[in-house]
């Protein structure tokens, strides 16, 4: 009974107090304007951020079970190659053999990669992932509509089938249950779609439809193509009840190390699985933005909330007769301190309210402005999570608004103010808290002005970065061509070079050329893990670089307008028969041949002993970024004639509109024939829009957030200062009185001012040391601790914080000192 009672006295009291608290805040509306608009920005920018973290990093994937599923592939760390597949075979051994592994499933290294489908004559473009039969039974994912794929669909012969995603499924059959067994037309091949996925289910990311492999295979003439495409894939896994990653990581080690033992001579060897979560593989990547961001916009709440506590320790100085009165008829400490609480608590509620509805609208535009390559989008919404959240930011920023305004008037000699007549009221110790505060904001507020001035820099330097052909004149253009009609090699090659010749007599066409893989490809991309150059021993030949392999024609260089540092381009004259030649970029030249002209030396895919031909350097070229944005990648060059012309891309160079390119391309490649498509016409700089999409969103938020902190900070030093000079008239009087100038009095306002802002720009700086090296896998170009970022953003800082200290300056020389000694 005394604890009930207990309880429902605290409740009374505190039922009273935000009574009280709500009453003098409604009489104060311009400072509890100010102190809820200070306190929903902090809480505004946290909760977007947390629905961002919670919708890609936090919310269970749309898979039963998630913490047993894994992503295997193969790392070749003597080549420098990062990601490599494993072969279809040997998902056939792991899957017999595995102890560890309750069921194996594979998808295509290559995907997810574009195809052209045909509906009722028209063409367009879907990006598709191929997959084994299996994939949707390890992964544990059910269709809403239709079935999934199944065992029996992956085999040579079996009707071909797709599964789509719920956002194809909506934006191109608008949700129709029809489109179970309609017929969907690639590359000839007639395709029933028979599954539509559940909404957030995407894998791998970007994928709109699923095929099997075999399948897939179906849709390709040329056997090189045909053979990648069932034989490369990456391993997708579900751990047996009670396994653990490492343990798989352990048996995937042994399984590969007998499979390689026993794998002909000329098989890739010294490579090392490499196993990670299913989780890690759909959202890893952007987990350290995200966090990066999380923690950013973490800063500003503390800003804010310091931003508010100093407003409440101004606003509890104003109120200290009133509260000395409270004390004098007998309010303990205690209970005065809760009063303030019930202030701050009622401000953050309010600001809370404020933040969500900001929330609801802002994250439906930032949404829409979040890049392609971040995983889970969908699943950003606000839910009951997200208000809880809010809730509980709510409630965090009113004990730290709240907290310093408590203690001051608990630690304060009401009686003395009562005693003195207010006379001296602010004591050194109130001067002092404020004045900490306002330091924390300065520092808190380098640190992520720093941050967002390191990403700024990082993006800009991409933006600029040197891509070595001539990214601003190129337009890509997509063909669909008939697999049938151009299955044999040579005749494909016939079309290139005639589509070639016609683009290049359009007016405004300056070079076309044929090319086998987009720009940004990636891994996507031919790769060739192993080389041997002429006089190699086969230890020196085991530590040449993974290469970048790109299979061109003769007018490659020209359009591109990549430079030649050495020898000659390909011609028309290095076709199949004649003696095979390469051209390998720099890097390549001087790692293989340090010192020496590489003209004339010989070099050959694979090991020592392979089957394919040596291939005399004819040229060197200036590496460029075609492949990847971030860096250029060591590339070997073949003529198509003599490997592989089976390209359905066409690079143009031109400086004219890209609307008049297309109709021209239609056009000329209509003239051709008839049969082939053009699926897709867009200047080179659109698709530069897709490496730079993450690190400009990266940076826009950080910089909004850095630009809140920025004002945040500035707004507190200003009300600290503005208060200081007016408890300070009498003193500024005297001094005036005594001979001081209006400079003496500019230069000791100013000055307190500047000395807060100094000191926080270094603690500031301190800490951004610290706190910037978590930034190093999202720069490009700048080191985590730039000193000219640091320094800018302190001396940015200093800047405003001297604006800031300006205004009350300015205020503090127009005192009457003659009025001020008579009112005294």
């Amino acid at each position: 009974m005394m604890v009930a009672a207990s309880l429902v006295m605290i409740f009374d009291q505190w039922r009273h107090d935000l009574r009280l608290a709500f009453q003098g805040l409604r009489r104060a509306r311009g400072f509890t304007s100010a102190a809820v608009l200070t306190l929903a920005v902090g809480i505004a920018g946290t909760t977007v951020m947390f629905a961002l973290v919670q919708g890609v990093l936090l919310r269970p994937l749309p898979v039963p079970r998630q913490d047993r599923l894994l992503v295997a592939w193969k790392a070749f760390p003597a080549a420098g190659s990062a990601h490599w597949p494993f072969r279809a075979p040997e998902i056939d051994v792991i899957r017999d053999e595995s102890h560890v592994l309750e069921s194996v499933a594979g998808i295509s290294y290559y995907d997810p990669s574009p195809f052209a489908a045909v509906e009722n004559g028209v063409a367009s473009s879907i990006t598709g992932a191929a997959v084994t039969g299996d994939f949707f039974r390890v992964l544990g994912a059910e269709p809403i509509l239709g079935r999934a794929l199944r065992r029996a669909d992956d085999v040579i012969g079996a009707e071909n089938v797709l599964v789509i995603t719920h956002g194809l499924w909506q934006r191109r059959y608008g949700g129709s249950r029809d489109v179970i067994g309609r017929r969907v037309i690639v590359s000839e091949r007639p395709f029933a779609i028979v599954g539509v996925m559940p909404p957030d289910f995407e894998c791998p990311h970007g994928v709109e439809a699923w095929m099997t492999l075999a399948a897939s295979a179906s849709t390709v003439t040329n056997p090189a193509f045909r053979e990648g495409v069932q034989r490369d894939v990456d391993l997708i896994a579900r751990l047996r009840p009670g396994a653990t990653i490492e343990q798989a990581r352990s048996e995937l080690v042994a399984l590969s190390s007998r499979l390689e033992a026993d794998a002909p001579p000329d098989a890739l060897r010294g490579v090392a699985p490499v196993v990670r979560s299913y989780e890690d593989v759909v959202v890893g990547a952007a987990r350290p933005a995200l966090l990066v961001l999380f923690g950013a916009v973490a800063l500003v709440l503390l800003i804010a909330s310091a931003n508010v506590a100093n407003l409440l320790l101004l606003r509890g100085e104003a109120r200290r007769p009133e509260l000395a009165v409270r004390a004098a008829l007998g309010a303990g400490p205690g209970r005065l301190a809760c009063q303030l609480l019930a202030e701050s608590l009622l401000l953050a509620l309010a600001a809370g309210v404020v933040g969500l509805a900001v929330t609801w609208w802002t994250l439906h535009a930032l949404v829409a402005l979040v890049p392609d390559g971040l995983p889970r989008v969908d699943s950003v919404r606000v839910d009951a999570g997200v208000l809880l959240f809010t809730v509980a930011v709510a409630f965090l920023a009113a004990a730290l608004a709240g907290l310093a305004p408590a203690l001051s008037v608990a630690r304060a000699d009401l009686v003395a103010h009562l005693r003195t007549g207010g006379r001296g009221a602010t004591g050194r110790a109130a001067r002092q808290g404020r004045r900490g505060l306002v330091v924390a904001q300065v520092a808190l507020a380098v640190t992520v002005v720093a941050a967002a001035g390191l990403l700024t820099r990082s993006l800009l330097r991409l933006q600029a970065v040197d891509m070595g052909l001539a990214a601003d004149r190129l337009v890509f253009v997509r063909l669909a061509l008939p697999q049938a009609k151009y299955a044999d090699g040579a005749r494909h090659l016939r079309l290139l070079n005639e589509l070639v010749a016609q683009l290049e007599a359009a007016p405004g066409i300056a070079g076309a050329t044929p090319v086998h893989t987009p720009p940004f490809a990636g891994t996507a991309g031919w790769d060739a893990p192993e080389f041997t150059a002429e006089g190699q021993s086969a230890e020196r030949a085991m530590t040449n670089p993974s290469l970048n392999l790109e299979s061109i024609h003769p007018n490659y260089f020209e359009t591109f307008e990549v430079t030649l540092v050495r020898g000659r381009g390909f011609t028309e004259a290095d076709r199949r028969g004649a003696p095979d030649v390469a051209i390998v970029s720099e890097d390549v030249a001087a790692g293989t041949w340090p010192g020496e002209d590489p003209i004339g030396k010989r070099i050959k895919l694979g090991r020592l002993g392979s089957a394919e031909p040596w291939r005399t350097v004819v040229g060197v070229a200036r590496p460029t970024r075609y492949r990847e944005l971030g860096r250029a990648r060591a590339t070997l060059y073949l003529p198509a004639e003599q490997f592989i012309a089976a390209a359905e891309i066409l690079m143009l160079r031109t400086a004219s509109p890209v609307a008049l390119v297309a109709r021209q391309a239609r056009e000329r490649v209509r003239a051709v024939d008839p049969d082939v498509q053009v699926t897709l016409v867009v200047p080179f700089t659109e698709l530069l829009q897709g490496p730079l999409a993450r690190p400009r969103f990266n940076a826009f938020l950080i910089g909004a957030f850095g630009v809140a902190a920025l004002l945040l900070a500035g707004i507190g030093l200003y009300a600290v200062m503005a208060a200081s000079v007016r408890q300070r008239y009498r003193e500024i009087g005297v001094r005036m009185a005594l001979g001081a100038t209006a400079a003496d009095v500019r230069g000791l306002v100013l000055g307190e001012g500047l000395r807060l802002a100094g000191l926080g720009a270094a603690i500031g700086l301190a800490s951004a040391l610290v706190a910037t090296r978590l930034l190093r896998g999202l720069l490009f170009g700048v080191h985590p601790l730039d000193p000219a970022s640091l320094l800018a953003a302190a001396l940015l800082l200093v800047g405003v914080s001297a604006l800031a200290s300006y205004l009350p300056t300015r205020r503090a020389t127009r005192v009457d000192p003659v009025a001020m000694l008579r009112a005294e």
